[in-house]
């Protein structure tokens, strides 16, 4: 028999002898084995890259959301200019209040001071109920300009949140 015999289909199917069963279907087995296994190897790898994008795409949104909020924060020149300062900035002393919103405590020149300090017309800006909830915001972690955008969409004056010390003359108590 010879090689280009086979090739050609010349041959005499009777003198072939008989396939081994059994051989071909280990073969067929081990083909199938490998081939689900390659399969489900490499759909378990484009999940796991999957999974590893979309936290990054987290993340970048995230970034993104806190950048735009940075952004929004961020006082433009004509603003800035049109807006009457109302609120003095913080002195070097955080824990000392700051600043009195109205004027009814008298100067010092004109009276002198009793032995005990009279208690102070009103509430620290961190104390008052509209502005306690801006201040737990920045405590857990939420960016100031953020807070202070909310702040201004809620009326409130967002530079009161760099003066948590600030006496608020109508400030509001429990």
């Amino acid at each position: 028999m010879d090689a280009t015999s086979v090739i050609t289909g010349d041959v005499d199917k009777t003198q072939i002898p008989p396939l081994n069963q059994k051989r071909i279907l280990a073969f067929v087995n081990h083909f199938l084995v490998s081939t689900c296994t390659f399969l489900n190897e490499f759909a378990l790898g484009c999940e796991t890259k999957f999974v590893e994008m979309e936290r990054q795409l987290q993340k970048t949104e995230a970034a993104l959301i806190i950048l735009e909020a940075k952004l929004a924060s961020i006082p433009t020149e004509h603003h800035v200019a049109d807006e009457p300062s109302r609120i003095p900035a913080p002195t070097e002393e955080p824990n000392e209040p700051t600043q009195i919103l109205d004027s009814k405590v008298p100067s010092a020149d004109s009276q002198p001071e009793p032995e005990d300090p009279p208690e102070c017309i009103g509430v620290r800006a961190c104390d008052d109920l509209r502005y306690r909830k801006f201040f737990k915001m920045v405590q857990v972690g939420v960016p100031a300009p953020a807070v202070k955008q909310k702040m201004t969409s809620e009326g409130l004056e967002p530079r009161i949140l760099d003066t948590p010390n600030l006496i608020l003359a109508d400030g509001l108590r429990e």
